[in-house]
């Protein structure tokens, strides 16, 4: 895999998690003090991306940069069908359709989008005071 394959693959792995949790390109970039076309072009792979920058990204996202780096979506949302055995018992992971998994990740972007919200209404507030 050359340079520019990797950069791609980070960049698709930062994409598929900032949807996963349901934040905008828009506030990352804000956060990164880039404008959004400049953070899109972190995930499209078009622009190199420093260690640090990168952990700057996985602190705002929430994760850390080697979870970015090997990221799966298929751990994500178990996709496969096992059956573990745990000390309380067994933990069955049921695959998940694409349907289904758009679904939840639909549901998990609105209420991010909310809590998105409802913090900027108490950012406003807190202002007023």
């Amino acid at each position: 895999m050359d340079t520019s394959q990797k950069y791609q693959k980070i960049g698709d792995n930062l994409r598929k998690i900032r949807e996963i949790k349901g934040i905008k390109q828009e506030s990352v970039a804000k956060q990164l003090g880039l404008t959004t076309n400049g953070y899109g072009k972190i995930e499209r792979g078009e622009t190199s991306l420093n260690i640090k920058r990168l952990e700057e990204i996985a602190e705002i996202l929430g994760v850390n940069a080697l979870d970015i780096m090997q990221f799966d979506e298929n751990i994500v949302f178990n996709i496969n069908t096992m059956s573990n055995s745990a000390p309380n018992g067994n933990v069955n992971n049921y695959s998940l359709n694409k349907e289904e998994r758009q679904f939840l990740a639909d549901q998990i972007k609105s209420l991010n989008e909310l809590v998105e919200k409802q913090n900027n209404i108490i950012d406003i507030l807190m202002k007023k005071l």
